[in-house]
C-alpha cells in the first residue's frame, strides 16, 4: 500500500539505527488500513492549507488605523535599546527626524557600548541613557528596564536600532492603534531586507515564526500569543501595570515575555507585517550571527507559542521533510505523490516569503537547501534549551532559570 511505502521510506532513511531489529520494513502493515491512507493524505491536507494561507498573506491588507481619534499625538517617546550601533543608529534617528503627525521625544539606551554610539545619539538631538554594567540574563530587557518615562509621555514605543522607518506616518499609526487598543501591546514583524547570499537562510525562520503566530489566518486575524520584538508600542500605564521589562530580566525571549504578562493582565498582543512602512535588516554581520540570532530564539519560541498556528507551521515542515524522506529513499509508488507535495510547498511558501522579505524567486528550488540548515538550528537551539545556556553576540544567557 501507498502507506506503508510512505512509512517504510523513514525506516529506511534511519536505517543506521538499525529499525530491522525491531520492525520487519517487508512486512510493514502499520496496523489498519485506515492509518495506512492517513499516512499518505496528510501532506495532501497540508498542501491545501499551505495554498490558503499563501493566498490570504499575499493578498491580505494589514490593519493599520489612522491618528484621527488621538489628536494631537503629543506624550510619545521612543526608546531604542543600542549596543555598539555607531553603523545602524543614524539611519534609524534620521528616518524618525522625518516621521509626520506625532510630537515625540526619542531615548537611546547606550549598553555599554565600545564605538560612538553615544555620541551619535546625542549629535541628532536624543536623550542618552548610558549603562556601565549588565542588568539580568537578557541584556536588552536589562538594558529597557533602566528607563523610567519623562513627565507627561503616555505611549512608549521600543525599537531595535536596525528598524527603519519607509513611511513617513509609520510612527503616527502605531501610535493610534495602540491608543485605540490601551490595555494591549501592538507588535510589529518589519519588512525583511537582504543584501547577502547568506541572509536567504532567514527564509525558514521567518516564514515558520509568522505562520506560527497565527495572527494572519482566519483562525485569529492580528491577535496572537506571539510577540515580535523589533517594535512594541504600548500605553505606559499599562506597561508599569504589567511588570514592564524589569518583571523579565531573566528570559532569553524578552519580546515573547513582555507579551505573556499583557495576556496574563487580560490584554493581547496585537501583531503587524512591516511591508511598505517599517523595515529591517536583521543579521548584516555574516552567517554566523545569523545562525547564533536563530539558534537563541526557535527552540524557546516554539515552546512559548501555542494554538493552531505553531500545529499549521510544524505539520508544514514536516510535509515537506517527509516528500524529501521518500525522494532520497526512492519509494516509486509514492514518489510522484511525493514530488507533487514539495512542488506546492515550495512554490506557497515562496509566494508567503516574498510577502515578508526580499527572498529570491529561486527560493522555490533553494528552499530545500534552507530547510535542512533549518532543521538544524531547531536541532542546536534544543540542545541550548536543554543544557540551559546559549549566546548571543559574545554573552552567555541562561535559557532556562
Amino acid at each position: 500500500m501507498l502507506g506503508q511505502e510512505w512509512a517504510r521510506s523513514w525506516y529506511l532513511l534511519l536505517g543506521m539505527i538499525r529499525w530491522d531489529r525491531f520492525v520487519d520494513c517487508e512486512r510493514l502493515s502499520i496496523g489498519s488500513n485506515l492509518f495506512a491512507n492517513i499516512a499518505v493524505t496528510w501532506p495532501l491536507f497540508i498542501v491545501v492549507g499551505e495554498v490558503y494561507f499563501a493566498w490570504r498573506l499575499f493578498s491580505a491588507r494589514f490593519r493599520l488605523v489612522t491618528a484621527d481619534d488621538c489628536d494631537p499625538l503629543a506624550g510619545v517617546e521612543v526608546v531604542i535599546p543600542a549596543h555598539n550601533e555607531a553603523l545602524l543608529l543614524p539611519r534609524l534617528l534620521s528616518a524618525l527626524a522625518h516621521q509626520q503627525g506625532v510630537d515625540f521625544e526619542v531615548t537611546v539606551i547606550d549598553d555599554r557600548s565600545t564605538d560612538a554610539t553615544g555620541q551619535i545619539a546625542l549629535s541628532h538631538g536624543a536623550r542618552v541613557l548610558r549603562l556601565d554594567r549588565r542588568r539580568g540574563n537578557n541584556p536588552k530587557a536589562g538594558a529597557l528596564s533602566a528607563w523610567s518615562p519623562r513627565p507627561g509621555v503616555e505611549t512608549v514605543v521600543f525599537m531595535d536600532a536596525d528598524v527603519d522607518l519607509v513611511a513617513e506616518d509609520a510612527l503616527a499609526k502605531l501610535v493610534g492603534l495602540a491608543r485605540s487598543h490601551p490595555d494591549d501591546l501592538v507588535s510589529v514583524q518589519p519588512f525583511h531586507r537582504m543584501f547577502r547570499w547568506y541572509e536567504q537562510f532567514a527564509f525558514y525562520p521567518n516564514l515558520v515564526s509568522l505562520i506560527a503566530s497565527g495572527a494572519f489566518s482566519a483562525l485569529g486575524p492580528g491577535s496572537s500569543r506571539a510577540t515580535f520584538g523589533p517594535v512594541l508600542c504600548c500605553q505606559v500605564v499599562r506597561y508599569q501595570e504589567v511588570g514592564g521589562h524589569v518583571a523579565i530580566l531573566e528570559s532569553v525571549l524578552d519580546d515573547q515575555a513582555l507579551g505573556e504578562r499583557f495576556w496574563r493582565w487580560g490584554g493581547r498582543t496585537i501583531l503587524l507585517a512591516g511591508r511598505g512602512w517599517i523595515e529591517f535588516r536583521m543579521y548584516p554581520a555574516g552567517f554566523a550571527s545569523l545562525f547564533e540570532g536563530f539558534r537563541k530564539n526557535v527552540a524557546r519560541g516554539a515552546l512559548m507559542v501555542r494554538g493552531a498556528g505553531a500545529g499549521v507551521a510544524t505539520l508544514m515542515v514536516a510535509a515537506q521533510l517527509s516528500a524529501l524522506v521518500v525522494i532520497a529513499t526512492s519509494a516509486s509508488k509514492v514518489l510522484l505523490l511525493a514530488v507533487a507535495v514539495l512542488a506546492v510547498t515550495c512554490a506557497s511558501n515562496t509566494l508567503v516569503a516574498r510577502r515578508i522579505g526580499t527572498f529570491w524567486w529561486s527560493s522555490v528550488v533553494l528552499q530545500l537547501l534552507y530547510l535542512p540548515v533549518f532543521v538544524w538550528i531547531v536541532a542546536t537551539s534544543g540542545f541550548d534549551l536543554v543544557r540551559g545556556q546559549t549566546k548571543w553576540r559574545g554573552q552567555s544567557m541562561r535559557t532556562r532559570r
